[in-house]
């Protein structure tokens, strides 16, 4: 009696470590994602002054633009996830169509693409849980939901543009701000860092694919996604080392009235606030597709 019961414990441990560790034969997973942008910075935003984090209040729908991304996930421990990938998308900004009457007379706008490179780590403060191998009536419960906080780091390339007369033009190369003429900083930096903070969750469809939803915040190491940082600068040094397109796009503002405004005086604010970086809301729906193991432990495409 005494070895059938201790017989019996270890087929209980044996078969409660086996569930336990089912997960390490699902932690790698592709991770799809199509979404939106906002654009968190100087130009363009609601009626208020810009909130610089998670600034809901100051979105404006109109410039939302697209997103597309590609990652690979590795679950390192049951509740802990790192993630790596790719991803490309627009982000965009007009004063004239802020809430602003101060941020519509100053008249400029951009769009650019941003290309990244994403390092991330989740944290599941709701645990993925393996399914049953043999149940499909759990593919319908609430053990297929599962939810995460996640961070990380981003290298992030953008190359913001501005159209006049129909044509775009890059604005980085235009000295906007007086870059590059005599004792100014050099023209800025196309690359930056950003810090991403945001919570996702999924919902498992079948053993192999869930779909879920991101939201986040991606707070960057630049103020010039949107190509405007400080203060005006003198608009015929401007035009006479850049070209009179840098200069009509340097200095676009308007009278009240809105009608064509003489150029303002070097130094004027604020064409920017150098106070806060850029930053960029993501709202990504996510499709993810688990790899199985082949013999040697690693995914099998």
């Amino acid at each position: 009696m005494k070895k059938l019961f201790l017989i019996s414990i270890f087929i209980y441990l044996s078969f409660f470590n086996i569930k336990a560790q089912r997960w390490k034969a699902e932690r790698n997973t592709l991770v799809f994602g199509v979404g939106m942008t906002q654009f968190m910075g100087d130009l363009g935003g609601g009626s208020k002054d810009a909130a610089h984090f998670f600034g809901v209040r100051d979105i404006n729908f109109d410039k939302t633009r697209p997103y597309i991304s590609a990652k690979f996930r590795y679950r390192i421990l049951e509740e802990v996830a790192a993630k790596a990938g790719i991803s490309w998308g627009i982000i965009a900004g007009s004063d004239a169509t802020s809430g602003s009457e101060g941020r519509r007379l100053r008249n400029l706008s951009f769009t650019s693409n941003i290309w990244e490179f994403n390092l991330q780590g989740e944290y599941y403060f709701i645990k993925e849980k393996a399914n049953p191998r043999y149940s499909f009536s759990s593919l319908r419960s609430i053990r297929n939901f599962s939810a995460y906080v996640f961070t990380g780091v981003t290298f992030l390339y953008f190359n913001p543009k501005a159209e006049y007369n129909g044509v775009k033009y890059a604005l980085q190369p235009l000295g906007t701000e007086g870059q590059g003429i005599g004792d100014n900083p050099p023209l800025y930096s196309k690359f930056a860092i950003g810090w991403p903070i945001g919570l996702g969750a999924k919902y498992n469809l079948t053993r192999e694919l869930a779909i879920g939803i991101e939201i986040s915040n991606t707070y960057t190491t630049s103020d010039y996604l949107d190509d405007a940082h400080d203060s005006y600068y003198d608009n015929d040094a401007i035009r006479s080392t850049y070209g009179d397109i840098a200069a009509e796009l340097a200095d676009r503002h308007l009278n009240p009235d809105g009608t064509d405004a003489p150029p303002y005086e070097s130094g004027k604010t604020m064409r920017g606030n150098p106070d806060y970086n850029d930053a960029y809301i993501l709202t990504v729906i996510t499709l993810t597709y688990k790899l199985k193991r082949n013999v040697s432990g690693l995914p099998k495409f």
